[in-house]
């Protein structure tokens, strides 16, 4: 702990990077003092710029670069870093509190400013353990989850507790706080080349940079395999990287369940498994498979939200128990390829359409729908993602082919809710598409979900020791992706085409999301999970009064537990049971104590 001016910074090392071995903070020199949660990427291009002998680079970690940077271009500082940090730094010059997030997310940042204090945290936790701070539960954001389960963002269940949005800087001072964007996805410039193979090769360029960066570890490596692009492309690449370097990936992680009596292969291709199995075999590498049950789902259920985030991404915790018993410490994941180097092709159809450019529509349409031969399947193509598109927001609701509230079943207090409608008809701009396909782009950078994911993942994972990297967020590739032509998305009938190329001779012929068998395990984990709750109803488990549930409805849910799941109409109806779980476990904890 290092305390200045009343300023108190305090940390908890979790190295993982070469950088951080050396690390002790709070760093100081004088004029500042720093507490970083930081893994830096590009250290080499920041210590030319600070000109910094060779000979020093690797005794400097990433927290005395950061403080260096500071000093020497002030709060732009953030403008030339990259890589996944959180960090706060007092500036006793200017009698200011400094704080800034990574343009993703990848790290977690909380503050809440109370009296004439400002506490923050990368952890929730940390601010409960002050012993003048009281955290209240603000019943605005229960209601919100439950009007709205699916609508996945950082928001804290604390009233006046606030995560530091992405890409955003923080500045505290005799004045109050004060925040700021320093990362806009809409405003990054566009790149035109003379040839397509110009960006092709700058593709492949920025991926294999990307990866490398992500490998600079002391600690054994793992990474996410599935049978898509994003965690395909990521997993051959740091493959390759490793083997370069005389070492080799430690192993690859899967949520499909293994190849089984329960699971057998299926029959024809559109199996991920024959993917991963190819990967694996030609790069000599092994890959664990899923193990969740529904203990595993019902103890997620069970997990304090307003400390962990309502993420459900629960299969990912069987990932870790498995990392954690192997050593692996860094893991690499294909999130947010989605949204830069494999983005589709949403936004586009409309955009074309906008543009009279009928021709390229409809050979999109043909490839989506199957041929011309099925008129009712290629009038709904072009109604959804073309005429629908370019309607007002009120309109697209109405018509939305995406999940509507109207089709779920709550759980809630009708009386409880009521105070806050405004939250019913709410959703985020990522909800609905727009004729702009770099818009969109941009509107999923900036809807949260991926740093809701990111800042889950990194208090789940804390216990076990893991740091999760996320190759395809780099900043780097983002300005990259986010600048290309439109025109791009779309090559000889092929959406992704430029990722595919780019990486053409590595990726698996059939590479392809096609996780059949692994929707069946879900379905069976969520009909185990069902069971075991209907079990603790029987038990007396749910009992007493919650202003925010229905409980009688609640109770009547829990039981009609089904054998098993096979229909959308039980995954309408299990869906805001979840939720509503776990929003009785946020009653109990903070309200039924005694």
């Amino acid at each position: 702990m290092r305390v200045e001016a009343g300023v108190g910074l305090g940390y908890q090392r979790l190295d993982v990077s070469p950088s951080s071995v050396h690390e002790c903070q709070p760093l100081g020199d004088g004029h500042f003092a720093i507490v970083a949660d930081a893994i830096l990427d590009n250290r080499d291009s920041l210590c030319d710029e600070l000109h910094i002998e060779s000979h020093r680079r690797s005794l400097i970690p990433d927290s005395r670069l950061l403080l260096l940077a500071y000093r020497r271009w002030g709060r732009e500082c953030v403008q030339r870093l990259v890589g996944d940090f959180a960090f706060a730094l007092w500036d006793a010059r200017e009698q200011v509190l400094f704080c800034a997030r990574d343009h993703i997310g990848a790290r977690p940042f909380y503050y809440h400013a109370y009296g004439e204090c400002l506490v923050f945290s990368t952890d929730i936790r940390a601010l409960a353990s002050f012993s003048d701070l009281s955290l209240v539960i603000d019943e605005t954001r229960v209601a919100e989850y439950l009007l709205w389960p699916l609508g996945c963002r950082e928001a804290s269940f604390f009233q006046g507790v606030y995560p530091l949005p992405a890409g955003h800087c923080m500045c505290v001072d005799r004045h109050g706080v004060r925040l700021w964007a320093y990362w806009q996805p809409a405003d990054v410039p566009s790149i035109r080349y003379a040839r397509r193979e110009d960006y092709i090769g700058h593709l492949r360029e920025l991926l294999e940079q990307a990866v490398s960066d992500r490998l600079c570890s002391s600690y054994p490596v793992g990474s996410h395999l599935s049978g898509g692009l994003d965690s395909a492309g990521v997993t051959i690449l740091a493959s390759r990287l490793t083997r370069a370097r005389g070492e080799r990936l430690d192993m690859s992680y899967s949520w499909s369940p293994s190849i089984n009596s329960d699971y057998p292969l299926i029959a024809h291709n559109r199996d991920e498994r024959r993917v991963i199995d190819e990967i694996c075999h030609r790069e000599g590498i092994h890959c664990l498979y899923g193990t969740t049950t529904g203990q595993d789902y019902l103890d997620y259920l069970r997990r304090d939200i307003a400390l962990e985030g309502t993420t459900d991404l629960f299969e990912e915790h069987g990932v870790m128990r498995q990392a954690a018993q192997r050593g692996t410490r860094v893991m690499l994941s294909g999130w947010g390829g989605d949204e830069s180097a494999t983005f589709g092709v949403r936004g586009y159809p409309g955009y074309l359409l906008k543009r009279g450019r009928l021709v390229r529509l409809l050979s999109i349409a043909h490839k989506a729908v199957g041929g011309y031969h099925r008129p009712r399947k290629l009038a709904g193509f072009l109604w959804r993602e073309c005429l629908l598109t370019l309607l007002p927001d009120c309109v697209y609701a109405r018509y939305s082919p995406y999940l509507r509230p109207d089709q779920l079943q709550f759980l809630y207090r009708p009386d409880f809710v009521e105070r806050f409608a405004s939250f019913s008809s709410y959703r985020s701009p990522a909800w609905r598409e727009y004729p702009d396909p770099v818009a969109m782009q941009a509107l999923l950078l900036m809807n949260g979900h991926l740093a809701s994911r990111m800042s889950t993942w990194a208090h789940w994972s804390a216990r076990h020791g893991i740091v999760y990297r996320y190759p395809l967020t780099d900043l780097r590739l983002l300005r990259f992706t986010l600048g290309l032509p439109p025109d791009l998305l779309w090559y000889r009938g092929q959406a992704r085409s430029l990722y595919r190329r780019a990486l053409a001779g590595l990726l698996p012929r059939e590479v392809s999301k096609n996780d059949t068998v692994n929707e069946r395990k879900r379905m069976k984990v969520r009909a185990e999970c069902w069971t075991l709750l209907a079990e603790e109803a029987a038990k007396g488990a749910f009992q007493g009064e919650c202003r925010w549930l229905d409980m009688p409805a609640f109770h009547t849910r829990i039981l009609e537990a089904p054998p098993e799941m096979s229909s959308n109409q039980q995954m309408l109806r299990f869906l805001p049971l979840c939720s509503a779980v776990q929003v009785w476990h946020l009653w109990k904890h903070y309200f039924l104590k005694s």
